[in-house]
């Protein structure tokens, strides 16, 4: 009788941990984002941007505005549950750059800010299976899907990224749906 005891109230400690973690994560997620935050991250978002896309003989993500896009669609656009993932995996990115390199993000060179970045991204893409679907169904996109579509969307409908970055016809002649690319060719920016 004894040994049934002690499996019930280990069963009963470990469904309440799960019930009360489940619960304070739950909470978190649809609490009130914390907006302030995200503003007072700019510099940091334009680097990040920056570093997802580099200036080369095109601009780059900070030069392009990406992060006013960002900062605008997140604050707009963006749902509670992505937006409070996306304020605690800011806070993440800034906890593991002083652990990583003693230092902030914006004082990293090159190859870490690609290390970090790396670790982040497998971080949010370890495993496609079907419950990490549904997870992110209930709980939002993941930190670094969300930093880099926006990004890159922002990049994208920006003046520079749409006529320097990528090649632009403000009026298309007629549709060619298979065309062969020319050497070095830019992708379109019109659809």
């Amino acid at each position: 009788m004894k040994r049934r005891k002690a499996i019930g109230s280990i069963l009963l400690a470990g469904t309440a941990t799960a019930v009360g973690y489940g619960g304070y994560e739950w909470y978190s997620l649809t609490k009130s984002p914390d907006k302030k935050y995200i503003l007072s991250k700019k510099s940091l978002l334009a680097e990040l941007a920056e570093t997802i896309i580099p200036a080369t003989d095109t601009p780059g993500g900070k030069e392009a505005g990406a992060v006013e896009f960002m900062i605008r669609f997140l604050d707009e656009c963006t749902d509670k549950k992505t937006l409070n993932r996306f304020v605690k995996g800011l806070q993440d990115l800034e906890a593991y750059t002083h652990d990583r390199f003693k230092k902030e993000f914006t004082d990293c060179s090159e190859k870490e800010r690609g290390e970090i970045l790396h670790h982040f991204e497998e971080k949010a893409t370890a495993s496609s299976s079907i419950f990490d679907k549904i997870k992110n169904k209930f709980t939002g996109k993941p930190f670094f899907v969300t930093l880099k579509s926006y990004a890159v969307y922002g990049y994208c409908i920006s003046e520079k990224g749409a006529t320097i970055g990528m090649r632009y016809i403000a009026v298309p002649g007629k549709s060619l749906p298979c065309i062969p690319l020319e050497p070095n060719q830019k992708t379109w920016a019109t659809k």
